[in-house]
This record gives C-alpha cells, structure tokens and sequence, in this order.
C-alpha cells in the first residue's frame, strides 16, 4: 500500500512538472514564433528596398552616391576656396558686414543708392580674393562634388563641408551686390551664376542636411537675383542665361535621393543605438522589438519615397500618410515602447517636403520674372498676363508645386508679381499677410518685399 502511495506520487510530480515545463515551453514557441515572424517581416522590407535598387547599408549608400554621368569633379576646389571661410579669422573679419557678419545690418541698399558698408566689402572681397577665384574655377566645372562621408556614422555623420559652403554662398551673395553696385552687369551674371552653382556641390550629396543647405543656397540665388533684376540693364541672352540656371535643378528628385541616404542613416540607429546617444542602449524592449520597430520604420519611409517618384502633391500626401501610421501605431503605452527608435529617428519629413516645394516654387517664379524682363526689354512694358509670356519667354506656364495649378501672375503698381499657392493651398492673392502659411510670392517691384 505504501509503495502504491509512492507510485502515485511520484506520478503527480512527474505531472506536475511536465505541465510546468509544458507551461514554460509553450510562450517560449510563441516568443520564438513571434520573432522569426518579425524578423520575416524585416527582410520583406529590405527585399523590397533591394528590388527597387535603393541602399540598405552604408556601403550600399556609398556606391550609390556618385558624380552625375559626364560631370566633372569640383570636390577639392569648393573645399580649398570654402574652408578658409569657416574659420574664427573670418568671422573676425567679416562681423560687421552685411549677410556674412554676425553684428552686420541685415540689408543692402540698391544699386544707386550711397551703400555704407561697400569699401570694405571689397576689402573682405579681395582679402579673399584666392577662395572667390576658386569658386569661379569650380563654377566653370559645373560645381558638382562627391564629398568623403563615413556613412557607417549613421545619423550621427559630421558634415563640415556644409557650414563652409554656405559662407561661400554669401560671399558670393556679396561679391553679386559690389558688381551690381559698380553697374557690372556681365560680372554680376558671373556672381550670380557662381551662387546658383555652388549648391550643386551638395545636390547628390544623399543626407537631410545637405539637401536643406543645398536649398537655402538657391534661394539666396533666387532672392538675390531677383532684388537686382530692375536695377542692372541685362541684354536678352545674359537673362536667358539667368532662367536657364533657375530650371536646372529637379528639387523633387534630390529630396527624394536625400530620403533615400536617410532611410539607410536611420536604419544603422537599430543596429547600433548608441550612434544616436550612449544611452538609448538602455531602451526597454529594444531587443525584444527591434526588428519589428525597423520593419515599420522602412514601411514608412518606403511609402513616402513612392510619393516623391509621382509630385510634390503626392508627395505631401504621402508624408501626411505616414505620420498618421506612426501617430496610430504609437498609440498605446506598449507600442511607445515597441516602436520607440522608429519615433526617434523618423525624420521631419513634412518639414523637408515643404521647403523642397517652396524652393521649386521660387526656381519657377523667377522663371517667369525673368521672362517678363525680357519681355519688357522687347517691348518697353511689362506683360498683362503670364500667357503673353508663352512660347516666345517661356516654353509653357510652370506648374505650381503645391495644387498642379498654374503659377499665378498679376500686375501691381506698374511691376509684375508672381506666386504659388503655398502649403495651405489657399491662393491668398500673393499677399499672405498674417496668414500662418502664406504664398510663396515674388515681385520686381523695388518698393515690396517678398
């Protein structure tokens, strides 16, 4: 009897302990389960990436940034005319002056106006005559660069090359304005296609950064152009040559490259968290969620960058898109935790297809600005209608970027206006007023900002 007891006993612990073991197992399957499905899912979204001929890694984004087919190679003349630019010397130097110093005023007369400041912004001009000289060599080029990125930094790329640049740009800016001043028409074209070049040092460059400095770049050329355009007598062919330079570049198609470089700098996060900061390896649930976290992350990304292959309104709608999913996504207190890098590292993208659309939205309204001094120098007075501009100045009416309407045009107080509808797309007359979001406008009248 006592040796039956036993044998029962022993039979319930033998139960008990396969129904514990049973109950360690089976979430142990589910866990295991769970995570070959995520990471399934990963390699879905980086299957997907590859089909479509886009970097995943940073060798991969290595490879694929490159020189434009024919183009040659200003690197190392932007470098050695810009870095003396970004040095405490010339901070000192140029502090007082306008656009480069810091304590500097914030305008410049017009051209035959007294200008305060112009002895010594020749001074600074020819103090630097060497880094202008080089410039100019690079323009001749065609100003394209490949600059040596160490992309495996992630996110955390230092790029010193851009800081640079655009002390170049405002020299250059400067350099426009004492020739506009001297009445130099043909040296001010030189300056001004200078400015309009140099941002093509960076226009393949596939980070963030550089694309947002390639476009503050331009549209000092585009202000600057525009500022001198009724003060200096071009002929027909130098403002031929000032359109030309506003349509060279396609801005949706170097935003678009430039998310291309940040999918993969923000995908290097997950692999290595401290390239953000030391202590996001302390993140809970990083290595339970990481693959997960990553799959939406180029889900979203992968979404928006199939918006920029269409326009800049599919564009704005995809970026919309996306932060909607990840609002929804990061909802509940769990999924802030499951999905807590793809927070971290998302980028602004509404913030960058904005000012991508304001900087094509500029490009084409000086297009047409410019079209209507021509037109004005053929025949004394300024257009009615942007239509009049068609084909002889102008080989169709631009597009606006924002609602694929037609750019706007009017006449006002004798000088031509033109404006695009803005991020809003409420067409507010080209006056925005106090309007949060008001149009993208520009005008040649002297007497009007912008």
């Amino acid at each position: 009897m006592s040796e039956q007891k036993s044998k029962r006993r022993r039979n319930a612990i033998i139960v008990l302990v396969a129904i514990g073991f049973a109950g360690f197992l089976i979430p142990c399957a589910g866990i295991l389960t769970w995570r070959a499905g995520s990471k399934a899912k990963l390699e879905k979204q980086l299957d997907r990436i590859r089909a479509n001929g886009q970097p995943t890694n940073a060798a991969e984004l290595s490879k694929h940034y490159v020189l434009p087919a024919g183009a040659e190679d200003a690197t190392q003349l932007w470098i050695d005319a810009c870095t003396p630019l970004d040095t405490k010397q010339f901070s000192t130097a140029a502090s007082d002056l306008p656009i480069v110093g810091a304590n500097g005023p914030s305008e410049i007369p017009p051209p035959g106006t007294p200008w305060k400041e112009q002895a010594a912004v020749q001074q600074l001009l020819n103090t630097y005559a060497e880094s202008m000289q080089l410039m100019h060599q690079a323009t001749a080029m065609g100003g394209y660069a490949r600059f040596d990125h160490d992309f495996t930094q992630g996110i955390a790329l230092l790029l010193p090359h851009v800081q640079s640049l655009r002390s170049g740009a405002r020299m250059l800016e400067l350099e426009a304005h004492v020739n506009a001043h001297q009445g130099d028409s043909a040296a001010c074209l030189q300056s001004l296609e200078a400015m309009f070049t140099i941002g093509r040092a960076v226009e393949n460059d596939p980070v963030l950064v550089s694309q947002l400095v390639m476009i503050a770049m331009d549209g000092m050329a585009v202000r600057t152009t525009v500022e001198l355009l009724p003060h200096l007598r071009w002929n027909d062919s130098q403002l031929q040559r000032l359109q030309e330079l506003t349509r060279r570049t396609n801005y949706l198609a170097t935003v678009r490259n430039s998310i291309l470089g940040q999918q993969v700098l923000g995908r290097l996060a997950f692999d290595n968290p401290a390239l953000m900061d030391e202590e996001i390896t302390q993140l809970p649930g990083l290595p339970l969620f990481g693959n997960e976290d990553q799959s939406l992350y180029l889900e979203l990304m992968g979404d928006f960058i199939e918006g920029t292959q269409v326009s800049w309104v599919e564009s704005f709608r995809a970026a919309d898109s996306a932060q909607t999913k990840l609002t929804e996504a990061t909802q509940s207190p769990l999924n802030r935790i499951r999905y807590m890098l793809t927070t971290l590292v998302f980028p602004a993208i509404d913030a960058v297809i904005t000012a991508g659309a304001r900087a094509d939205s500029y490009a084409k309204l000086a297009d047409v600005l410019i079209a209507a001094q021509r037109y004005k120098l053929a025949k004394s007075e300024y257009p009615q209608t942007i239509e009049e501009l068609v084909p002889a100045y102008l080989p169709s009416v631009p597009i606006d970027p924002h609602d694929n309407a037609p750019v706007r045009y009017a006449l006002r107080d004798g000088y031509p206006i033109a404006w695009c509808v803005g991020v809003d797309m409420v067409d507010d007359g080209g006056i925005g007023g106090d309007n949060a979001e008001p149009d993208v406008a520009l005008t040649l009248n002297p007497e009007k900002e912008d």
